[in-house]
């Protein structure tokens, strides 16, 4: 580990043995998710024996556990800097974004899959976590005190900018374009979307014509036909294991859970699908299907590009908050997934991120839409809905107060305009 440990970090510092370990682990959650994240691998890639690796963390569950935690650590770090340095809340805000997204940092460990420690550990990640929200929503609070953010709601608002800095890093992983090349853009993207968003008369772009959600509803079968119950039985089925692994993570929801959700058993559940990866990977490929008609809905919808797009995220994030629809959310864990529906859904990944730019760039000729790069500000709106099953209820914010924060975001960003 020598050559390894001279390694600096984006601040600066050198990496002791222990940042190391813990680097290529957060490496691994991220590709594998917490099932597939091999001690043996580990070692084996730092050029060690497991046994060493056991003078840092007692089992995986441990290294998991530390993984998060740093990840939290990191980020209230990043929160305590941004709250000292000069300039409006705005400028804090940014400040915060910019230094969660260094390119110059090793990966951080997204907390995709935190319901699956067991206890303390989970209380503690949990409390860390939620005291960063806190320290952000104080932040976007003082920025609306002095004049410089837009009046929002905090919490809702805070979370999609969590959901933003804790997806970009995945995203290379999921689109397979070169880290080197994505980072500094994706960064750009996060830092435009935050401050101004892409409209260029805000306003004016969310007077959009909505989309009915109807249009994602399948047409209903013959229910006495063998093929279409079975069907309608399948679309349940992978509802409710993707509503599951969203909340949960995939690692926590075992296999016995989804078929009690369902009223069903194991076997049941079997008889359908393969194995658990072969869940996994159908309830991507519905999570795109709704993607897909969604765009497509978008491509012939009335109004501005800037309206039309707003009306498509409108109705994702609708989808998102739905327990009727409720498409898996891409995080931690694409390398577990089967070779050929990885490769499938990466690539679907790459079509729909180009989709919505795409349309966007008709708005630069109506007038409607700024001279930003639209992809890299539609991947960083991807992480801010895409988070929205790891911390909404009912109870935290209304679905259309988070759905016209979302859009706010999209549209004017947070800045404050007379």
């Amino acid at each position: 580990m020598g050559e390894a440990v001279t390694r600096r970090e984006g601040q600066g510092g050198r990496r002791s043995k222990r940042d190391v370990v813990l680097d290529a682990a957060a490496r691994q959650l991220n590709a594998r998710g917490m099932s597939q994240t091999s001690l043996a691998e580990i070692a084996a890639g730092l050029g060690v024996s497991r046994a060493a690796l056991y003078y840092y963390v007692e089992d995986r569950e441990d290294l998991v556990f530390q993984c998060y935690r740093r990840s939290c650590e990191a980020m209230a770090r990043d929160l305590d800097a941004a709250a000292r340095t000069t300039g409006s809340g705005l400028d804090r805000l940014c400040d915060f974004v910019s230094r969660s997204l260094d390119v110059e940092r090793p990966e951080p460990a997204a907390l995709a899959e935190v319901g699956a420690l067991g206890s303390p550990q989970r209380e503690t990640i949990e409390g860390l976590h939620h005291g960063n929200i806190a320290q952000l929503v104080d932040l976007i609070e003082a920025g609306h005190a002095d004049g410089s953010i837009r009046t929002c709601d905090p919490l809702v608002v805070a979370q999609a900018i969590v959901g933003v800095v804790s997806w970009i890093p995945l995203v290379p992983r999921w689109t397979g374009e070169p880290e080197a090349d994505f980072r500094g853009r994706a960064r750009a993207g996060a830092l435009a979307l935050v401050r101004d968003g892409v409209a260029t008369d805000p306003e004016a772009a969310l007077a959009f014509a909505p989309l009915d959600i109807a249009i994602l509803r399948s047409p209903r079968g013959n229910a006495f036909d063998r093929d279409a119950a079975a069907a309608l039985k399948l679309e349940e089925l992978l509802r409710a294991a993707s509503r599951l692994f969203n909340r949960k993570g995939v690692e926590a929801t075992s296999i016995d859970e989804i078929a009690a959700e369902v009223g069903a058993t194991k076997g049941v559940v079997y008889h359908y699908l393969a194995d658990k990866p072969d869940l996994v990977a159908r309830c991507f490929r519905r999570a795109f299907n709704l993607s897909d008609r969604i765009l497509q809905a978008v491509e012939l919808s009335p109004g501005t590009a800037m309206q039309r797009n707003l009306a498509g995220v409108a109705l994702l994030v609708e989808a998102n908050l739905s327990d009727e629809f409720c498409p898996l959310a891409p995080l931690a864990g694409v390398e577990a997934l089967p070779i050929d529906a990885r490769e499938e859904i990466m690539a679907r990944i790459r079509a729909l991120e180009q989709g919505y730019p795409e349309v966007a760039k008709e708005g630069l000729a109506d007038g409607s839409v700024r001279d930003v790069d639209l992809t890299a500000v539609a991947e960083a709106m991807a992480g801010a809905f895409g988070w929205l099953h790891k911390w909404w209820t009912p109870e935290l914010a209304a679905p259309d107060l988070v759905v016209a924060e979302h859009l706010r975001l999209l549209a004017g960003g947070l800045r404050a305009r007379p």
